[in-house]
């Protein structure tokens, strides 16, 4: 009986030491006076914070206050300016005029206004000889023959316009082409359009030039060079868009933020070899240019109505500090510790994988009323409680025994869900069989039940995709009709396209007596969807169908079979984006290696709606063309859209305000809630309240 004697007399040592480290535990929390710093209290390390990279959780919200965008949503998802303050669009034509004397006679006229048509503004007239170059407001592709068509018809210039364009710069090959040619007597004027493209202005023996041209460029096919006759021609025009940025922002090391900063990261990111490619995302652009250190000049090919949107996805790095880096060592060690530009800026990274963050007192915004912020790992749960019940802990980022403990203990914490941002899908390779016929891609999809496999964690919860666009937005007016569970149908599918239930093998087979089998790859490290996939291959298999889930890790899933399209079928998940424009991930022309268009979707409706809602202004157009997009992909069904999931975290009851900044030293004060535009929108202003001895607020 000596072990129960000794149990007995150590039990009260035992609770002794237990109290005893108990507080050591809260006492690491290492809270300085009252109210000064807010506590949050993390289950992972904080990552590196890269805004190149889609981030979830708390690296993600760290990132969101120590870097700020270019531009912001309000609260019902409108852009409005931020470090971007304005652009000004702007059409450039240059007109050749018959003489001299007809250039000046219709420069007179277009400063009388007697050439500007009504719903044109002029803004500048230029004269060099017989050539004017007028500058209008805006970058409607009709504003140059509205200009032109108003002068009078003897004044313009009778030219035959020649484009030449190569695939590298125009200008070495074409002055070589000038010192020999025998014909460049008949190029009256010309302009170089952009690095690629000259314009030649011509009279004369049109084909012997031509002829000349093509011999020269003969002997330089791997310029890929292309000689278009456009016809008569008197003008020439560019559109542009100036973008202005606002002055007094600065980096956490006190450099002023200007437009460097903007094209160093602008360049970086849509060269070759870019870390976060967005070549795409600026696709209309041909040049950007510095005016100064507060405005670019960005020369365009093309005039979307989404050009706000793609500075939004721009992120911005300082490139005094990142300007030099050439390993990636030094990136890393960059992200590790980031010089940002964001309402708070990093004091230290903490041995628990925390880390402590300060308010940017020179933050444009404003600085924010909360001083400090804390995040920190706290390894005993026992030791969350007690800290939590002793008001030393604001959020938590939770795990399963915590919520279980908020069930048994209501009113001490408050869950909020943040606003759904990550879908999840399996992507169909639709050049590989059988995944070419709509048909079976329906079956598939009519085969599982995606409410029942739906699952919320301690950290995010689930719901039904309703939508490609992120929710709320004006023009994602009604769910998107996505087929619902149907597995008789599912079955009829099946039989109808040569896949019959084989009872003696209990499977399905195909024409060829196979097993109706397939691989569904999946990223080993996302929990999220290895738990789908598996239970996606549990409902296809009720209905005969035999699915494979192959686990792998995410680099070779990446470079080996989504970069290449070799697989069949891919479980994916994407940061559901902000902005209307889908043009990478569905049209056509995105099906090529490299392309965004992973499902190899090739349909004509589908690509006109997306050219919809890259120039559609009026917000009726916008509305349709995104409804539409929605009904196509839905009845098509290129991928199988899972499940769409946010963010759950959890704060002390009463513990948090949000105080904004609305002028010079005035702040808002409004409860902590979650808005159209997420909890990302009022993040930085969250305050601790400071509670007085008797109970009350300070």
């Amino acid at each position: 009986m000596f072990w129960l004697r000794a149990l007995i007399f150590a039990a009260p040592l035992t609770v002794t030491f237990c109290a005893v480290m108990l507080f050591r535990q809260v006492s690491r929390l290492e809270l300085p006076e009252e109210g000064q710093e807010m506590n949050c209290v993390i289950r992972e390390p904080v990552g590196l914070l890269n805004p190149l990279l889609p981030l979830s959780g708390t690296t993600r919200e760290v990132t969101d206050l120590v870097f700020e965008p270019l531009l912001l949503r309000d609260d019902e998802l409108n852009l409005v300016p931020n470090i971007v303050t304005g652009t000004q669009a702007r059409t450039h034509v240059t007109i050749r005029c018959e003489s001299e004397e007809a250039a000046g006679d219709s420069e007179a006229k277009l400063l009388s206004g007697e050439y500007v048509a009504d719903g044109l503004k002029l803004l500048r007239v230029e004269r060099d000889g017989s050539v004017l170059t007028v500058m209008l407001e805006g970058y409607d592709p009709e504003i140059p023959d509205q200009l032109v068509d108003g002068f009078d018809p003897e004044n313009l210039g009778n030219f035959l316009l020649i484009k030449l364009s190569v695939s590298n710069s125009v200008r070495e090959s074409f002055e070589t082409f000038l010192q020999g040619s025998v014909e460049k007597s008949q190029i009256k004027m010309m302009e170089y359009e952009s690095d690629q493209v000259v314009n030649l202005f011509a009279k004369g023996d049109i084909d012997l030039l031509l002829r000349e041209l093509e011999l020269y460029y003969e002997s330089n096919r791997t310029l890929d060079p292309r000689v278009e006759e456009v016809g008569i021609h008197s003008h020439t025009s560019f559109r542009e868009a100036t973008v202005d940025f606002r002055r007094g922002v600065t980096w956490h090391d006190g450099q002023r933020l200007t437009v460097d900063d903007v094209l160093f990261t602008y360049r970086l990111l849509t060269g070759p070899g870019s870390p976060l490619p967005m070549a795409g995302t600026f696709w209309f652009a041909e040049e950007i240019e510095k005016v100064d250190d507060y405005q670019v000049r960005m020369i365009l090919r093309d005039s979307p109505t989404i050009l706000m949107e793609s500075l939004e996805k721009l992120p911005v790095l300082p490139e005094h500090i990142l300007g030099g880096a050439e390993t990636s060592e030094e990136w890393m060690a960059f992200f590790k510790n980031p010089v940002g530009n964001g309402p708070y800026q990093i004091v230290r990274r903490r041995d628990d994988g925390g880390i402590v963050l300060a308010a940017n007192e020179q933050f444009f915004r404003g600085a924010p009323k909360q001083k400090a912020i804390v995040y920190r790992q706290v390894e005993s749960f026992e030791s969350k409680l007690l800290a939590l019940r002793s008001g030393q802990i604001d959020t938590i980022d939770p795990d399963l025994r915590f919520r279980e403990w908020t069930k048994r203990n209501p009113g001490m914490v408050k869950q909020l869900e943040c606003r759904p941002r990550f879908q999840h899908f399996v992507a169909w390779n639709m050049d590989r069989a059988p995944f070419d016929r709509k048909e079976l891609r329906l079956a598939l999809a009519r085969s599982v039940d995606l409410e029942a496999i739906l699952t919320n964690s301690a950290t995010e919860f689930q719901v039904l995709t309703k939508s490609l666009f992120f929710s709320g937005m004006e023009y994602s007016v009604k769910p998107m009709a996505l087929p619902l569970y149907d597995p008789r149908s599912a079955e009829n599918l099946l039989e109808k396209n040569g896949y019959p239930f084989d009872e003696s093998k209990g499977i399905r087979v195909g024409p060829d007596g196979k097993p109706f089998l397939f691989e569904l790859l999946v990223n080993e490290t996302n929990e999220t969807q290895v738990k789908l996939a598996k239970a996606l291959a549990e409902h296809w298999s009720a209905v005969g169908v035999t699915v494979e889930v192959r686990e792998m890790p995410w680099l070779e899933m990446l470079a080996e079979h989504l970069a290449t399209r070799e697989f069949s079928a891919m479980m994916l998940s994407w940061e559901i984006p902000l902005e209307r424009d889908r043009y990478e991930s569905w049209h056509s022309q995105q099906v090529e290696l490299g392309g965004g268009n992973m499902w190899g979707l090739r349909n004509h409706l589908v690509d006109e709606l997306l050219l919809d809602l890259r120039y559609a202004e009026d917000e009726e157009e916008v509305r349709q063309a995104a409804t539409g997009l929605e009904a196509e992909i839905a009845a098509l069904q290129p991928c199988l859209f899972v499940c769409d999931t946010g963010r759950i975290i959890w704060h002390r009851e009463d513990a948090i305000e949000v105080a904004k900044p609305v002028g010079v030293g005035e702040y808002t004060r409004a409860p902590m809630t979650v808005g159209k535009a997420g909890l990302e929108r009022v993040r930085p202003w969250w305050v601790r309240i400071e509670k007085t001895k008797a109970g009350g607020q300070r």
